[in-house]
Protein backbone atom coordinates (compact mmCIF):
# COMPACT_ATOMS: atom_id res chain seq x y z
CA UNK A 1 0.00 0.00 0.00
CA UNK A 2 1.32 3.44 -0.91
CA UNK A 3 0.22 6.81 0.38
CA UNK A 4 1.38 10.36 -0.09
CA UNK A 5 2.40 11.93 3.23
CA UNK A 6 -0.04 14.79 3.90
CA UNK A 7 2.65 17.20 5.14
CA UNK A 8 5.90 16.35 3.37
CA UNK A 9 4.39 14.94 0.16
CA UNK A 10 6.66 11.90 0.46
CA UNK A 11 5.48 8.63 -1.01
CA UNK A 12 5.28 6.28 1.94
CA UNK A 13 4.96 2.57 1.23
CA UNK A 14 3.83 -0.41 3.29
CA UNK A 15 3.31 0.15 7.01
CA UNK A 16 4.71 3.67 6.74
CA UNK A 17 1.98 4.70 4.30
CA UNK A 18 -1.06 3.64 6.27
CA UNK A 19 -2.58 4.09 9.66
CA UNK A 20 -1.41 6.71 12.11
CA UNK A 21 2.31 6.61 11.32
CA UNK A 22 2.36 9.79 9.17
CA UNK A 23 0.43 11.74 11.81
CA UNK A 24 2.54 10.43 14.70
CA UNK A 25 5.76 11.14 12.80
CA UNK A 26 4.65 14.69 12.06
CA UNK A 27 3.64 15.28 15.68
CA UNK A 28 6.99 13.94 16.87
CA UNK A 29 8.85 16.19 14.43
CA UNK A 30 6.92 19.17 15.76
CA UNK A 31 7.58 18.19 19.39
CA UNK A 32 11.29 17.55 18.87
CA UNK A 33 11.62 20.84 16.99
CA UNK A 34 9.98 22.82 19.80
CA UNK A 35 11.95 20.91 22.44
CA UNK A 36 15.29 21.58 20.76
CA UNK A 37 14.53 25.26 20.11
CA UNK A 38 13.62 25.68 23.78
CA UNK A 39 16.73 23.77 24.89
CA UNK A 40 18.99 25.78 22.57
CA UNK A 41 17.54 29.09 23.78
CA UNK A 42 18.13 28.08 27.39
CA UNK A 43 21.66 26.87 26.60
CA UNK A 44 22.57 30.09 24.81
CA UNK A 45 21.16 32.18 27.65
CA UNK A 46 23.51 30.33 29.99
CA UNK A 47 26.51 30.85 27.69
CA UNK A 48 26.64 27.27 26.41
CA UNK A 49 26.10 25.62 23.08
CA UNK A 50 23.36 23.04 22.77
CA UNK A 51 25.97 20.25 22.66
CA UNK A 52 27.77 21.59 25.74
CA UNK A 53 24.46 21.75 27.60
CA UNK A 54 23.72 18.15 26.64
CA UNK A 55 27.15 16.98 27.85
CA UNK A 56 26.64 18.87 31.10
CA UNK A 57 23.21 17.29 31.53
CA UNK A 58 24.61 13.78 31.05
CA UNK A 59 27.49 14.49 33.47
CA UNK A 60 25.10 15.91 36.08
CA UNK A 61 22.92 12.81 35.97
CA UNK A 62 25.77 10.29 36.06
CA UNK A 63 29.55 10.46 35.75
CA UNK A 64 30.24 8.82 32.39
CA UNK A 65 33.13 7.91 30.17
CA UNK A 66 33.55 9.75 26.89
CA UNK A 67 32.53 6.52 25.13
CA UNK A 68 29.27 6.33 27.10
CA UNK A 69 28.48 9.95 26.30
CA UNK A 70 29.38 9.49 22.65
CA UNK A 71 26.85 6.65 22.47
CA UNK A 72 24.18 9.07 23.69
CA UNK A 73 25.21 11.58 21.02
CA UNK A 74 25.65 8.99 18.28
CA UNK A 75 29.19 10.13 17.54
CA UNK A 76 32.82 9.25 18.10
CA UNK A 77 34.20 10.15 21.57
CA UNK A 78 36.76 12.45 19.95
CA UNK A 79 33.89 14.71 18.82
CA UNK A 80 33.13 15.51 22.47
CA UNK A 81 36.64 16.43 23.59
CA UNK A 82 36.37 20.18 22.86
CA UNK A 83 32.94 20.35 24.48
CA UNK A 84 34.19 18.64 27.66
CA UNK A 85 37.34 20.83 27.64
CA UNK A 86 35.16 23.96 27.56
CA UNK A 87 33.02 22.68 30.44
CA UNK A 88 36.20 21.92 32.42
CA UNK A 89 37.38 25.52 31.78
CA UNK A 90 34.05 26.81 33.10
CA UNK A 91 34.38 24.65 36.23
CA UNK A 92 31.22 22.66 35.39
CA UNK A 93 32.79 19.23 34.91
CA UNK A 94 35.96 17.42 35.84
CA UNK A 95 37.72 14.37 34.51
CA UNK A 96 38.34 11.75 37.16
CA UNK A 97 39.54 8.15 37.21
CA UNK A 98 36.90 5.43 37.29
CA UNK A 99 37.13 3.56 40.60
CA UNK A 100 36.48 0.26 38.79
CA UNK A 101 39.12 0.81 36.09
CA UNK A 102 41.68 3.55 36.75
CA UNK A 103 42.56 3.68 33.03
CA UNK A 104 39.10 5.07 32.23
CA UNK A 105 38.42 8.76 32.79
CA UNK A 106 34.91 9.77 33.75
CA UNK A 107 33.36 13.14 33.01
CA UNK A 108 31.57 14.21 36.19
CA UNK A 109 29.70 17.39 37.03
CA UNK A 110 31.16 19.55 39.76
CA UNK A 111 28.78 21.13 42.30
CA UNK A 112 28.78 24.27 40.10
CA UNK A 113 27.97 22.06 37.10
CA UNK A 114 25.08 20.36 38.88
CA UNK A 115 23.68 23.80 39.74
CA UNK A 116 24.18 25.07 36.19
CA UNK A 117 22.45 21.97 34.80
CA UNK A 118 19.56 22.41 37.23
CA UNK A 119 19.27 26.11 36.39
CA UNK A 120 19.23 25.23 32.70
CA UNK A 121 16.37 22.78 33.27
CA UNK A 122 14.34 25.38 35.13
CA UNK A 123 14.95 28.01 32.45
CA UNK A 124 13.20 25.96 29.76
CA UNK A 125 10.32 28.35 29.07
CA UNK A 126 8.33 26.31 26.53
CA UNK A 127 8.73 22.98 28.28
CA UNK A 128 7.96 24.47 31.71
CA UNK A 129 4.80 26.10 30.36
CA UNK A 130 3.67 22.89 28.66
CA UNK A 131 4.31 20.70 31.70
CA UNK A 132 2.81 23.22 34.11
CA UNK A 133 -0.41 23.18 32.08
CA UNK A 134 -0.86 19.40 32.20
CA UNK A 135 -3.29 17.65 34.51
CA UNK A 136 -2.08 14.68 36.57
CA UNK A 137 -3.78 12.35 34.08
CA UNK A 138 -2.08 14.04 31.11
CA UNK A 139 1.30 13.81 32.84
CA UNK A 140 0.77 10.07 33.29
CA UNK A 141 -0.26 9.75 29.62
CA UNK A 142 2.88 11.56 28.45
CA UNK A 143 5.09 9.52 30.77
CA UNK A 144 3.52 6.29 29.55
CA UNK A 145 3.76 7.28 25.89
CA UNK A 146 7.44 8.16 26.23
CA UNK A 147 8.10 4.87 28.03
CA UNK A 148 6.45 2.98 25.14
CA UNK A 149 8.47 4.87 22.53
CA UNK A 150 11.75 4.38 24.40
CA UNK A 151 11.32 0.62 24.77
CA UNK A 152 13.11 0.19 21.45
CA UNK A 153 16.39 2.13 21.82
CA UNK A 154 18.49 3.19 18.84
CA UNK A 155 20.74 0.33 17.84
CA UNK A 156 24.33 0.79 19.06
CA UNK A 157 26.72 1.36 16.19
CA UNK A 158 24.12 3.10 14.02
CA UNK A 159 26.18 5.85 12.47
CA UNK A 160 24.87 9.25 11.47
CA UNK A 161 25.04 8.46 7.74
CA UNK A 162 22.64 5.53 8.04
CA UNK A 163 20.38 7.45 10.43
CA UNK A 164 20.10 10.41 8.08
CA UNK A 165 21.91 12.76 10.48
CA UNK A 166 25.08 14.74 10.15
CA UNK A 167 27.96 15.24 12.50
CA UNK A 168 27.41 19.00 12.54
CA UNK A 169 24.24 18.51 14.58
CA UNK A 170 26.54 18.00 17.56
CA UNK A 171 28.54 21.23 17.16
Amino acid sequence: MTGRHPYTRENLEGKLGRGLFPEIRYSMLEFVGQYLLDFERAAQASGLTLAQARVLGFAAVKPSSMREMAEQFGCDPSNLTAKVDRLVELGYVERRADDRDRRIKLVAATPAGVKASSDLCYSREWLATVIDGLTDGEIETVRSALAVLLRQPLRPGLDSSSAGGTSDQFE
